[in-house]
């Protein structure tokens, strides 16, 4: 089972920095998924939330900053805030990181309420660039997202996120002939909505399902019953144990 360290060892470490991807490293896990998002001036960065303001000292949104604006922020963790993998880290730092490692890093673009322009062709210009097409993983609650990606570049895989709003929405049938009209690889529900006839019809249709975001025992061992083939999950070291020993 593939087992993705969620925004990085986000557990014990601050999510979506270089600190937490880097405390992702020795754990013999599948691989680490980020939140991509794109600054006002054109830089592809890693950071979950649209807005500012949760994780570091300042206000305002990705999108109408610029990069240097946001470089300059730290932390509101007293203890690592003048840290420096604790800054917010963009998108090639962390393919530099990764490149030369046997993990598989998965890129969430974050644009289903804010929306990028060329998002996906940009993601794919700094992927190839690195020749790590075959290395990543695109996932998207954006299904138009991924066809974009799709006829862009077929040899990068895609997965749909489907959520609790998702799911409610559009029904299991048309949910998974989206996956199948954006040629994904990967369908990624929320671990409130799979279940055992998820699995087997995503199953047979080819997909393989990846469940986020799951950081209780109890509900890993009812996923190990069902199947699935990954999870994200905010502690990568303890899942890990459970399902690998």
């Amino acid at each position: 089972m593939n087992i993705y360290a969620h925004r990085g060892n986000s557990g014990f470490f601050p999510e979506n920095t270089m600190y937490a991807f880097k405390k992702s490293l020795d754990l013999g896990i599948y691989g680490i998924e980020i939140d991509v998002q794109k600054t006002k001036d054109g830089i592809l960065v890693i950071h979950h939330d649209e807005t500012l303001g949760r994780m570091f000292d300042g206000k305002g949104s990705i999108k109408k900053s610029t990069f240097e604006q946001l470089r300059e922020l730290n932390l509101k963790d007293e203890e690592l805030k003048n840290k420096a993998d604790c800054k917010i880290p963009t998108l090639e730092e962390v393919l530099e990181f990764i490149k030369d490692t046997d993990l598989t890093l998965n890129i969430e673009i974050k644009n289903n309420k804010v929306r990028y322009k060329n998002i996906e062709k940009d993601i794919l210009d700094i992927v190839k660039q690195y020749e790590m097409e075959d290395k990543v993983v695109i996932s998207s609650f954006n299904y138009k997202s991924l066809k974009r990606i799709s006829k862009l570049n077929s040899k990068v895989k895609t997965a749909y996120l489907v959520g609790p709003l998702t799911f409610k929405r559009r029904n299991l049938k048309k949910i998974l002939k989206i996956c199948k009209d954006c040629k994904c690889t990967y369908i990624h529900p929320s671990c409130d909505v799979v279940n055992k006839e998820f699995v087997a019809e995503a199953h047979k249709r080819g997909l393989l399902v990846q469940v986020y975001t799951v950081n209780s025992v109890t509900i890993m061992k009812k996923l190990i019953k069902l199947k699935v083939d990954g999870v994200f999950t905010n502690y990568p070291k303890i899942i890990n144990t459970l399902v690998n020993g």
